[in-house]
């Protein structure tokens, strides 16, 4: 049993915890909730895109991986990309990328604007009769990182904000964006205390918050069975 001068100290070092750490487990709270209530398919987008149209068929395919390589022994890497317009090779050749139609194995031409909007419709089930596009060669959005330049940014122009990126050099389908992704981008970052690359789940923000939460947890079991234990002895 504790006594009262540890007590007094035990109660006050569980207050300040608790005013200290109130509204960072509040913002665990909401943030672990909504990501909980929402559907993770629709955050990623699923209702963006047929994905049937980006389903790899090798019937589609006129020539074979071993003839792409054979005409490019150097390549340290092939990969074969799902578009809707058909598959693309991907070779890796001194450090840069290089696209080649799947059914005739010809390097590809960057799309048009009209190319970029061809393969928007063919993605998209619903009308695209307000989108827009943009294409976009010297910084990527911060919502789809680094990658990708240069792509095609086309807007939806919804009311939720929605977006299709497209890589400009193979048609490949990058990335969907709308605003509850955004929102659940926000909460994951204010969940994990990754405000950089909001990627990292063992930093020592996360960690330290992590510590201090269960000291208050464990600091006010503790008040609690010492309120019990003082209850039991009090005559009846």
């Amino acid at each position: 049993m504790l006594t009262p001068k540890q007590s007094r100290w035990l109660r006050k070092s569980h207050k300040w915890l608790t005013l200290f750490m109130g509204a960072q487990l509040l913002i665990w709270l909401i943030s672990g909730l909504y990501m909980v209530i929402m559907d993770i398919d629709y955050i990623h987008g699923d209702h963006l895109v047929d994905e049937s149209r980006l389903t790899l068929d090798a019937s589609q395919l006129t020539i074979s991986p071993e003839a792409i390589l054979s005409r490019y022994p150097e390549a340290n890497r092939l990969e074969l990309l799902p578009t809707a317009l058909g598959p693309v090779y991907k070779l890796r050749l001194d450090g840069k990328a290089l696209y080649l139609s799947g059914q005739n194995g010809e390097p590809l031409e960057p799309l048009t604007q009209q190319d970029a909007m061809q393969l928007a419709r063919l993605l998209h089930p619903g009308s695209l009769s307000n989108a827009s596009s943009e294409l976009l060669t010297k910084s990527a959005p911060a919502e789809i990182g680094g990658r990708g330049l240069p792509l095609w940014q086309i807007n939806l122009n919804d009311a939720f904000d929605s977006r299709l990126y497209i890589s400009a050099s193979s048609g490949e389908l990058l990335a969907k964006r709308h605003d509850f992704w955004r929102l659940f981008d926000l909460m994951w970052m204010l969940h994990i205390m990754d405000y950089d690359t909001r990627e990292d789940v063992h930093n020592p923000l996360l960690t330290g918050f992590s510590l201090l939460a269960l000291l208050t947890a464990l600091s006010g079991a503790l008040l609690l069975l010492i309120a019990f234990k003082r209850g039991e002895e009090e005559p009846a």
